[in-house]
């Protein structure tokens, strides 16, 4: 299941920065972050999931806006005429602002959805709809509640994220910047077995079929922009981020 770090400090220049972690099927074909919408215009960028055609993570400029989806476990049943994609929330959360409402047709989600004046998780049980804005700090968010120290992965590294200095911008460009200690932090618990629970770079059997960390998303948010870094992973082998910054 997806994990995402979020810090989140109003006032400064880049007031939400977040690490994003995707877990899906190695074989559900995706594409990078790009323009992949053309009724959204050219404003609106994510990660393409070509089955259902949404985005895991979106963005947008003109305002600036961040989202990103993550799946949650519970099992409702189907609504009348189907599921809706989840892929369709980020860019609604994005593009115009909208946050779900009502009673989704969506199967259950975490909502993260962010602009310049901070950043709200909105959740779906398949019973109750709730959404909170996050306090400043760093949290980290998984198919739980935010920072639910019942997820093992969360109990484990929520206090580290926590001891490190949070990043202050976008990725540099020739270096890892502010984004080093949060960096160090995913090299250090990539080096767990992926089927451990604390893993954050992991591999579930969820419902038959396997899920593992594909890509690594790296977004800064600020007033007047948003800069999203998205790093492709080779499925099962951890976080080789050197190479992977060196191939951007």
């Amino acid at each position: 299941m997806c994990t995402v770090v979020v810090s989140v400090a109003p006032g400064t220049e880049w007031p939400v920065v977040f690490l994003g972690l995707r877990d899906e099927s190695a074989d559900r074909p995706w594409d990078p972050p790009a323009a992949w919408w053309p009724e959204l215009g050219d404003r609106v960028e994510g990660l393409h999931d070509r089955e259902a055609g949404g985005a895991w993570l979106a963005t947008a400029t003109g305002p600036a806006r961040a989202s990103v989806v993550l799946n949650r476990r519970e099992q409702p049943p189907v609504p009348e005429g189907g599921w809706r994609t989840r892929g369709a929330l980020p860019l609604e959360a994005v593009s115009a602002g909208r946050l779900p409402t009502g009673r989704p047709s969506t199967r259950t989600f975490n909502l993260l959805s962010a602009d310049a004046s901070g950043a709200v998780h909105t959740s779906w049980d398949g019973d109750r709809l709730a959404s909170l804005r996050l306090s400043p700090g760093v949290h980290v968010l998984t198919h739980g509640a935010p920072d639910d120290d019942q997820v093992a992965r969360v109990a484990r590294w929520l206090p580290r994220f926590r001891g490190v200095a949070a990043p202050v911008g976008p990725l540099p460009e020739q270096d890892e910047g502010s984004w080093r200690p949060w960096l160090d932090l995913l090299r250090e618990s990539s080096a767990l077995p992926l089927s451990d629970e604390e893993a954050l770079v992991r591999a579930d059997l969820l419902q038959g079929t396997w899920f593992g960390s594909l890509s690594l998303s790296l977004v800064a948010l600020s007033a007047d922009g948003v800069a999203h870094e998205h790093l492709r992973l080779d499925a099962g082998s951890g976080v080789d981020l050197p190479g992977a910054l060196a191939a951007r």
